[in-house]
C-alpha cells in the first residue's frame, strides 16, 4: 500500500510541475517585464511568487528568478548595486533542477534549456577563472563545482582538477583531469570541436604525474591520446621524447629496439640521439650477422639500411638530419662504399669483410663457384684502402684456412705496400698485415723489422694529426713490445699531451661578447629570463664544449667519450633560463617557479651547475669543483656515461651529466682507475686544489700517500669518500704549490684499499706553451 502511495505522490509532483504557473499575474508580470527590459519590476514580481506556498518550488518559477537575476547581472546600468545577481542567478538555477525528482525529467529540462544553461555556466565559469588566475583557489572551486549540476562542462571540470592540483591535492586532482582528458580525446576526434588552451593540461598534468610517479605506462597511453589531438603541444612532445628514451634504455639491442628507433624517429626526424642510435642499432645488428658468417640476412639488412639513408634525401629538415647522421642522403652504392670504410675505421674487420662481399655479390650476380676464390683475390688485391684490404685478408682466411693462395696473395700485397710511401693513416693496417705476413713466412725478417718501425712511426704522426686516442694505443703497445725504445717513448708521450691540450683544450675556447680572437666562436645568450624565452646554443658552440669534455676524459684514460645531444642542450636551456628567471640554482625547483617548464625542471635535477656564462669555462670550473666528494668531476669523468647537454644564460651553466646510457664490461673499471691529475704527464694549469682516484670497488679504509721525486713524503688531507657520484673516489688534497714547481715535477702515488689491493703511479707536471 506504501508503494502505491508514493507512486501516486510522485505523479502528482510531475504533473504539478508540467503544469506550469503561466496563469499565475505575478508570474506573468515578471516574465513581461523581464522581456521588455524592466527588470527590477519583474524581480519583485516574481518575489512574490516565490513568496506563495503553490509556487514557491515550482522549477518554472526558480528558473525564471534564475533568468532574471542573471539579466540584472549583466545590466551595466544596475548590476553594480546587485553585485550578487550573478551569484543568485546560479543559486536559483541550481534549485530549478534540482526540484525536479525524476531523472527523466530533470535531463528534458536542462535539455528544453539549454542555450540559457550554457550562457548561465559561460558566465559563472568567468567568475572563477578570474579569481583562479588571482590564484584564489579556494574561492573558485565551489564556483566552478556549480557549472557541472547544469551538465557535463569539460572546461570547468578541468579547472576544477586544476584549483585540487595548485591547492597540492593532486590524488583528488588526478581522477578529475582522467575524466576530462576521456571527454576531450572522444569530443574531439569525434567532431570538429576546435582546441582551446584547457585541453592541453589535463594531458600535461597526467603525463606529469604518472612519470614522477614511474606509473610509464599510463604515461604513454596519457600523452599518447593528447598528441592525437594537440600534435604540436611542446610538453606533451617533451614528455613522448623521454618516455621513448626510457623504453630504448630497457630494451636490449635487437630488432625491436630497431622498430622503436624508427618509429620515435618519425616524431623527431632531426634528433642527434635517436639518429645516433638508428646507426648504432643497424651497425649492431650487422656486426652480429657477420661474425656468424650470416651473409644473406647481412645482405637482406644491409639494402634496408641502405635504403633508409637514401630516403632521408626527402626530409624536410635534411640538412639538420645531416650534422647528426653522417650517411644520410647518400645511395645505396656510395652508402654501401662508405660503410665499408666506416667498418675498418672502427676496427669491425667481420662487418668490414661482409660488407665487401655484398658489393661482390652486387656486382657479380651469376658467377662459377669455381673461380669464386680466384675473382676474390683479384677484387682485394685491387683494393686502395689499405684497412680494408687488410680486413678482408684476415677473414677471408679465417673463414677459409686452406686458400694457400690467400696466403701467398696476402704476403705479395704487403710487400707491394711496404715499398710504397705510407701516411699516417696506412701505418696501423700495414702493422697488422706484417705481423701476419711475419707467421706466414716465419724466415723472411722483413715484417718484423718493418712491423716495429711503422709502430714507433705511428705514435709520433697520429700525435701530430691529433689523433690521439690511435696515438695512445700504439704507444701501450709499443711500450710492451719495445722495452729499448724506453726512452723515445717519454718523449713521445710528452709530445702527445701537449699536442693534445693545445689542440683539443686551448683550441676548444670560446669567447663572450666584447672580446675578439680569429677563429675563437663567440657565444651570446638569446634568451630572456623576464620573457620566460630559453634560447638556444649555436651547434659550434655545443662541439667546442664536447670537445672540451672529451679532452679531459681522454686525458684521464678513458676510452668513452661522450656527445652532446641536441635535446639535452635543449632541456638544459630551459634550465637556465629557468635560473635566470629566478635569479638562483637549484637541483629541485618547486612548481612556484617563475617560467617553469617540466623539461627544464628535470635538467636540473641531473645537471651540474655553475655560475658560468661561458659554457667552455663552466666545464672547468666542473673539473676542478672544490668540493670534498668532486662529485661534478665524476660525473665528466664517469664510465658509463654516453649523453650529456650544455645550457648557458647570461650568468648560469647547466650541463646535463648524470648519464648511466653506455654499456660496459662490469670488470674493466674494477681493474682499471680514473686519476686526476692523470698519471703520467699533466699540464700544470690542469692540476686543481683536490687530486683524485676513482674505482668500482669499496674504499672504505683506504690510504693515499705521496712522495715528490727526491722520494720525500708529500703532506696531505685525505677527505672521507663519499659515495653516489659516479665512481667511487677517494679525495685529497696534497700541501704543495703547483704554480711553482718546476717544469716535469714529478710525484709518486700510492694508493692502498682495505681488501690490500695496491695502485701506484707518478704524475708528471710539465709546462705547456701556447703560440
Amino acid at each position: 500500500m506504501k508503494q502505491v502511495l508514493s507512486f501516486v505522490f510522485i505523479l502528482i509532483s510531475v504533473a504539478l510541475c508540467a503544469q506550469g504557473p503561466e496563469n499565475n499575474k505575478n508570474y506573468k508580470k515578471a516574465n513581461t517585464g523581464l522581456e521588455a527590459g524592466k527588470l527590477l519590476y519583474a524581480d519583485k514580481a516574481i518575489d512574490k511568487c516565490l513568496a506563495d506556498p503553490n509556487l514557491k518550488d515550482n522549477p518554472f518559477v526558480l528558473l525564471l528568478k534564475s533568468k532574471i537575476q542573471f539579466a540584472i547581472s549583466n545590466d551595466k546600468k544596475i548590476s553594480y548595486k546587485y553585485p550578487a545577481a550573478l551569484k543568485e542567478a546560479v543559486k536559483y538555477a541550481e534549485k530549478s533542477i534540482e526540484i525536479q525528482r525524476n531523472l527523466a525529467g530533470r535531463e528534458t529540462f536542462i535539455e528544453n534549456n539549454k542555450s540559457y544553461f550554457t550562457n548561465l555556466i559561460k558566465a559563472n565559469n568567468d567568475e572563477a577563472i578570474d579569481a583562479y588566475n588571482l590564484k584564489r583557489y579556494a574561492k573558485a572551486l565551489p564556483l566552478l563545482k556549480r557549472s557541472l549540476l547544469f551538465g557535463m562542462d569539460t572546461m570547468a571540470l578541468v579547472y576544477i582538477a586544476d584549483c585540487y592540483w595548485e591547492l597540492g591535492k593532486k590524488s583528488d586532482a588526478v581522477p578529475i583531469y582522467k575524466q576530462a582528458a576521456e571527454l576531450i580525446y572522444n569530443g574531439v576526434l569525434d567532431s570538429n570541436v576546435s582546441i582551446k588552451g584547457f585541453h592541453k593540461e589535463p594531458f600535461r598534468k597526467l603525463g606529469q604525474y604518472y612519470i614522477d610517479n614511474k606509473f610509464l605506462d599510463s604515461a604513454y597511453i596519457v600523452v599518447k591520446n593528447g598528441r592525437e589531438i594537440l600534435p604540436n603541444d611542446p610538453i606533451l612532445n617533451q614528455y613522448t621524447y623521454g618516455l621513448m628514451r626510457n623504453a630504448l634504455d630497457k630494451i636490449p639491442p635487437s630488432y625491436d629496439y630497431l622498430g622503436m628507433v624508427n618509429t620515435s624517429l618519425k616524431d623527431f626526424p632531426s634528433d642527434s640521439f635517436l639518429n645516433h642510435r638508428e646507426n648504432s642499432i643497424y651497425i649492431f645488428l650487422l656486426n652480429s650477422l657477420a661474425i656468424n658468417n650470416e651473409q644473406h640476412s647481412f645482405d637482406s639488412l644491409l639494402n634496408i639500411y641502405a635504403n633508409s639513408k637514401a630516403s632521408k634525401k626527402k626530409l624536410k629538415n635534411f640538412e639538420s638530419v645531416k650534422r647528426f647522421d653522417i650517411f644520410a642522403g647518400q645511395t645505396p652504392d656510395e652508402f654501401i662504399n662508405n660503410l665499408q670504410y666506416y667498418f675498418a675505421e672502427i676496427g669491425l674487420r667481420q662487418s668490414c669483410y661482409a660488407t665487401w662481399r655484398s658489393k661482390f655479390n652486387r656486382s657479380h650476380s651469376s658467377i662459377d663457384p669455381k673461380t669464386l676464390h680466384a675473382e676474390l683475390l683479384a677484387s682485394v688485391k685491387n683494393e686502395n684502402n689499405t684497412v680494408v684490404a687488410e680486413y678482408i685478408f684476415q677473414r677471408h682466411l679465417e673463414l677459409y684456412p686452406k686458400q694457400t693462395d690467400f696466403s701467398k696473395g696476402l704476403c705479395e700485397y704487403t710487400s707491394s705496400k711496404n715499398k710504397g710511401t705510407q701516411n699516417y693513416k696506412d701505418l696501423l693496417p700495414l702493422i697488422r698485415l706484417n705481423d701476419v705476413s711475419a707467421n706466414l713466412s716465419p724466415k723472411n725478417p722483413e715484417y718484423k723489422t718493418k712491423s716495429k718501425a711503422y709502430r714507433m712511426r705511428l705514435v709520433s704522426e697520429s700525435s701530430d694529426s691529433g689523433d690521439f686516442k690511435t696515438c695512445r694505443n700504439a704507444w701501450e703497445e709499443c711500450s710492451k713490445m719495445y722495452p729499448d725504445q724506453s726512452k723515445v717513448l717519454r718523449d713521445l708521450w710528452k709530445k702527445m699531451v701537449k699536442n693534445d691540450y693545445i689542440m683539443n683544450y686551448y683550441g676548444s675556447r670560446i669567447n663572450l661578447k666584447g672580446k675578439t680572437e680569429p677563429g675563437i666562436p663567440e657565444y651570446v645568450w638569446n634568451g630572456h629570463g623576464d620573457s620566460c624565452k630559453e634560447g638556444s646554443m649555436p651547434d659550434k658552440i655545443a662541439l667546442r664544449v664536447e670537445q672540451r669534455i672529451n679532452y679531459f676524459r681522454r686525458m684521464a684514460g678513458l676510452t668513452e667519450m661522450i656527445t652532446l645531444t641536441r635535446q639535452d642542450n635543449e632541456m638544459c636551456m630551459f634550465a637556465v633560463m629557468m635560473c635566470e628567471s629566478n635569479k638562483s640554482m637549484s637541483h629541485e625547483p618547486g612548481d612556484g617557479w617563475r617560467c617553469f617548464v617540466p623539461a627544464g625542471a628535470d635538467a636540473l635535477k641531473t645537471s651540474i651547475l655553475s655560475s658560468d656564462g661561458n659554457p667552455a669555462i663552466a666545464i672547468v670550473a666542473s673539473m676542478g669543483h672544490n668540493h670534498a666528494s668532486v662529485g661534478n668531476r665524476r660525473w665528466l669523468l664517469y664510465p658509463k656515461a654516453l649523453y650529456m647537454g650544455i645550457g648557458t644564460s647570461k650568468k648560469y651553466s647547466a650541463i646535463k651529466a648524470v648519464d648511466e646510457s653506455r654499456q660496459l664490461d662490469t670488470l674493466k673499471y674494477k681493474k682499471q682507475f680514473v686519476a686526476w691529475p692523470p698519471a703520467k704527464d699533466c699540464p700544470k694549469m690542469m692540476v686543481f686544489k683536490k687530486w683524485s682516484f676513482s674505482i668500482d670497488k669499496n674504499l672504505k679504509g683506504a690510504t693515499v700517500t705521496m712522495k715528490d721525486q727526491s722520494g720525500a713524503d708529500v703532506t696531505l688531507k685525505l677527505e672521507t669518500p663519499v659515495n653516489g657520484y659516479g665512481l667511487n673516489t677517494l679525495v685529497w688534497e696534497p700541501q704543495i704549490n703547483v704554480a711553482t714547481l718546476p717544469d716535469d715535477s714529478s710525484f709518486n702515488v700510492t694508493v692502498k684499499l682495505a681488501d690490500g689491493s695496491t695502485y701506484q703511479y707518478t704524475v708528471n707536471i710539465i709546462d705547456v706553451a701556447v703560440k
